[in-house]
C-alpha cells in the first residue's frame, strides 16, 4: 500500500457518498419498524447488507485504513441529523460494522479490495453488530431457532446483498468518472 493517508478528494467523495447513504438509511429506518412487525424480525434481517454499505462502500472504494470508520461516522451523523429513531445505537452499529470491515481488509489481502477482503469484512461486521444486539437487545433470549435464524439471514445478507451493492455502486461511480485515481478504478 503506497500512501495510506487520505487525500482531500478522497475525504470529499467519501463524505458525499456516506451522506447519501445516511439519507437512504433514514428512509429505511422509518420503513423497518412497520415492516418488521408484519414480516417478522428474521425476514427483516435481509436488509442488513444494505446497512453494511456505510462502512463497506468507502473501504472498497479507497482501500485505506480508516475509510470504513470515516464512512460509517458520516453516515451515522447524517442519519441522526435527519431524525433516525434509533439514536446513538446506530452510531455504535456503524462503528462495529466499520471495525469488522477494517479488520477484514487488514487481515485479508492487505487492502487489495479482493473478494476475501469484502467477505471477511462483511462477516466480521455482521458478527460484531450481532454481538451488540445480544448485549443491548437480548437477542439470545428469543430462543435458539430465532437468534440462529437472525444470525444466518444477517450473514447471508451481508455477504450477498452487501457485496453486490458495493460492487455495483462502485462500478457505476467508476464508469461515471467520479472515482478517477481511486484504488478501485485502477
Amino acid at each position: 500500500m503506497k500512501n495510506s493517508k487520505l487525500t482531500v478528494k478522497e475525504i470529499v467523495i467519501i463524505a458525499v457518498t456516506a451522506a447519501v447513504i445516511g439519507v437512504i438509511y433514514t428512509l429505511l429506518d422509518y420503513a423497518y419498524m412497520p415492516l418488521s412487525a408484519v414480516l417478522g424480525q428474521v425476514f427483516m434481517e435481509i436488509t442488513f447488507g444494505v446497512y453494511l454499505l456505510s462502512a463497506a462502500l468507502p473501504m472498497y472504494m479507497l482501500r485505506k485504513p480508516g475509510a470504513a470508520v470515516f464512512g460509517a461516522l458520516v453516515t451515522a451523523g447524517v442519519n441522526l441529523l435527519l431524525g433516525s429513531p434509533y439514536g446513538i445505537q446506530l452510531v455504535l452499529a456503524g462503528l462495529l460494522q466499520a471495525a469488522g470491515v477494517e479488520i477484514g481488509y487488514r487481515a485479508g489481502e492487505k487492502y487489495k479490495g479482493s473478494m476475501l477482503n469484502i467477505l471477511l469484512g462483511a462477516v466480521l461486521g455482521a458478527l460484531l453488530v450481532f454481538g451488540r444486539d445480544c448485549v443491548f437487545f437480548g437477542t439470545l433470549s428469543l430462543g435458539t431457532p430465532v437468534w440462529l435464524g437472525i444470525l444466518i439471514v444477517r450473514l447471508l445478507s451481508a455477504v450477498i446483498i452487501g457485496t453486490i451493492l458495493v460492487k455495483y455502486i462502485t462500478a457505476a461511480l467508476v464508469k461515471a468518472g467520479v472515482l478517477k485515481g481511486f484504488a478501485c478504478a485502477a
